[in-house]
């Protein structure tokens, strides 16, 4: 009678081992199967980073006195004026009869360089709220105040003292970060401070 009940309790053990097991190899292909589905896209988001930064070089690329420029004179001369003219002046008179400013006829070529940039603008919005819906998010450490070097976000490519900064912070982003459902893709490129 002992053996029989010294055989139960064994194949009650391996029982209880099997069905274990079996469960953490279930785990363990939930956790594989997501893992797959979450880093499936990364080959593609690596390749689609550097249109990104050339998108963000091409925004950069615009003088922002270009922009406000033409904004200024749009404003100007699409809507009325809130004061009403005084119609006894004589520069009132000449203003509202004279031809078109220089600065006018400029901002033809301006007001197609801000549709322009606002197209582009516009696409890289767009682009970066769909890459976000799959899990790449673009950082730009400088944005924050006094963000601390992180070497596991950050790529320190010069250290410089700036005045009135601490030591170990970053001040300048030459190349902005992605991160890939929390996973680090590319490490932000900064510049670090250091004043001793």
């Amino acid at each position: 009678m002992e053996v029989k009940d010294k055989e139960i309790i064994d194949l009650k053990d391996r029982y209880l081992r099997s069905v274990a097991d079996f469960r953490n190899l279930q785990d363990r292909t939930k956790r594989d199967v997501q893992a797959a589905r979450d880093f499936a896209i990364q080959r593609f988001a690596k390749d689609l980073i550097e249109s990104i930064d050339n998108l963000d070089r091409a925004l950069e690329t615009v003088p922002a006195a270009s922009l406000n420029l033409s904004a200024a004179t749009d404003s100007s001369s699409s809507s009325p004026s809130t004061s009403a003219p005084d119609s006894s002046s004589p520069a009132s008179e000449s203003s509202t009869t004279s031809s078109p400013s220089p600065s006018t006829s400029r901002s033809a070529p301006n007001k197609d360089l801000v549709n322009l940039y606002d197209g582009l603008k516009m696409t890289s919005t767009i682009l970066m709220q769909t890459l976000g819906k799959h899990g790449l998010v673009r950082f730009d450490p400088s944005e924050k105040e006094n963000q601390r070097f992180d070497p596991n976000l950050h790529e320190a490519t010069f250290q410089t003292p700036v005045e009135g900064r601490e030591d170990g912070t970053v001040f300048h982003t030459q190349q902005k970060g992605f991160l890939l459902n929390g996973r680090v893709l590319r490490a932000a490129k900064v510049g670090v401070v250091k004043n001793a």
